[in-house]
This record gives C-alpha cells, sequence and structure tokens, in this order.
C-alpha cells in the first residue's frame, strides 16, 4: 500500500532527477509497509535504504547545481545536510529503543520530500536550463 504518491506538478523536468525522487518515494512508501509488519530488521533495512539513497541523490543534485553555477547551492547543500542529520537521528533513536521514532520519521518525510521538491528544486530548474548543463 502506497502511503505517498508521485504527481506530475513535482516534475522537475530533468528525467533522472524526476526519476531519482520517485525512487525515494518508492523507499519512503517500504519503509511505511515494512513499519507496518514491526519487524524490526526490515525497518533498520529500510531507514538505512532511505538515507543511503537520499545522499545518492542529494550528491548527484549538487553536482548538476555545481555545475550549473547555482547561486543557492550552498543553501540547498545545506538543507540536504540538514535532512540526512535528522534522518540519521530517527535511525539511532529506533536502534536504541524508540519504536516512535518511525512513526515520526514517516510524518516528517510525509510533507518533507514533495516541500523540498516544489520550493528548493523547482527554484534551481530556470538556473539549470539558461547554464545549458541540462538541455
Amino acid at each position: 500500500m502506497s502511503f505517498i504518491f508521485w504527481t506530475a506538478d513535482l516534475d522537475t523536468g530533468f528525467d533522472d532527477i524526476d526519476e531519482q525522487h520517485k525512487i525515494l518515494v518508492d523507499h519512503i512508501n517500504k519503509l511505511y509497509d515494512v513499519n507496518e509488519t514491526g519487524d524490526r530488521e526490515q525497518i533498520l533495512n529500510e531507514i538505512q535504504g532511505v538515507i543511503d539513497y537520499a545522499g545518492v541523490h542529494f550528491g548527484l543534485e549538487e553536482q548538476m547545481l555545481a555545475e550549473a553555477q547555482y547561486p543557492m547551492l550552498e543553501p540547498h547543500k545545506k538543507v540536504h545536510q540538514n535532512f540526512v542529520t535528522k534522518m540519521v537521528d530517527f535511525q539511532s533513536r529506533y536502534e536504541n529503543g524508540d519504536n516512535e521514532a518511525v512513526a515520526e520519521m514517516l510524518n516528517l518525510l510525509d510533507g518533507w520530500l514533495f516541500r523540498h521538491i516544489r520550493l528548493n528544486d523547482h527554484g534551481y530548474i530556470d538556473c539549470v536550463k539558461k547554464s545549458g548543463v541540462r538541455r
């Protein structure tokens, strides 16, 4: 069962970035599903999956923004870093027996990703297109 759904208004127009965002949505949905089972090992694996894939995506996105000389790159990177820090904190809390950490993590993920795409990521589209880095 899906927890969150991709909608066309989230598209950036960059196929690889959009695909990565959709993969993040899939990871979040998997975390939701496995959390429903209560299987701690699978939950920990999915938490790690969200963190790992977010890191991969953020790195590729930041590289694109650097190549495009996006003027808001450093603040954008800071948003990414803050996100990963929060996810690692939730992970640590869960590993240390705080079963509410996953529900809180999912609550944050429910809105964060889409707000980030609509506000932060859509903010770089024109700059990247004008730079010629992407067509």
